[in-house]
């Protein structure tokens, strides 16, 4: 097996719940994202067991999107196809950008592309456990209701933010690990590696 580590290095650790939205504004470590982080009674990180994280994975190649801003429904029906397969029940779902590629320009990196609320809706049809993006949000940075992580977070489906090196994945389809501290906080810093068989 191969391993390639898609994640960005942890420069702050603060989970208090009263740094919730702070380290979910401005924090560009690669961290997973529970329902609790908007919703009151939502589940923690703790409440997920790593099987909800540790589970095949599909690659969503929408760089050629991106210049639109956001990557609607129609977008991932064409990356599927485009890729010759189709999202699985209980897949973690993972969207190239190619953003990460601004990740030494903070201030560019931040002014992101993101998910339409169709796409999250798409992908919550699809029955996926957790998506995936090489961007610091998979909401727009203007949108402050956090739209496409609440209709995700009503499906208790994991968000995973700034992810790095999806060019390295040689297959569409992988296994994932990403594994969150086991905290009871809304989010937490995680360390995510791809697992490709040998070529």
């Amino acid at each position: 097996m191969e391993y390639v580590d898609l994640t960005q290095p942890c420069t702050k650790l603060s989970l208090r719940k009263s740094s919730i939205l702070r380290v979910h504004k401005h924090s560009l470590e690669t961290h997973i994202e529970s329902p609790a982080l908007i919703r009151k009674n939502g589940k923690t990180i703790d409440a997920f067991g790593p099987e909800h994280l540790v589970r095949p994975a599909v690659l969503l190649d929408l760089r050629s999107k991106v210049s639109k801003g956001v990557v609607d429904d129609e977008d991932l029906e064409g990356a599927e196809e485009g890729a010759g397969l189709a999202i699985r029940d209980g897949e973690i779902a993972i969207i190239q950008t190619g953003w990460e590629q601004f990740y030494s320009q903070p201030k560019r990196y931040r002014s992101h592309p993101a998910l339409s609320v169709n796409a999250a809706e798409y992908l919550s049809f699809k029955g996926i456990n957790a998506v995936g993006i090489d961007a610091p949000s998979i909401d727009l940075p203007t949108d402050s209701k956090l739209s496409v992580h609440s209709v995700l977070f009503r499906r208790e489906i994991l968000v995973i933010e700034n992810l790095r090196n999806l060019d390295l994945i040689e297959e569409p389809r992988f296994q994932l690990l990403a594994l969150p501290l086991n905290v009871k906080a809304a989010s937490s810093p995680a360390r995510v590696i791809a697992l490709q068989a040998n070529s």
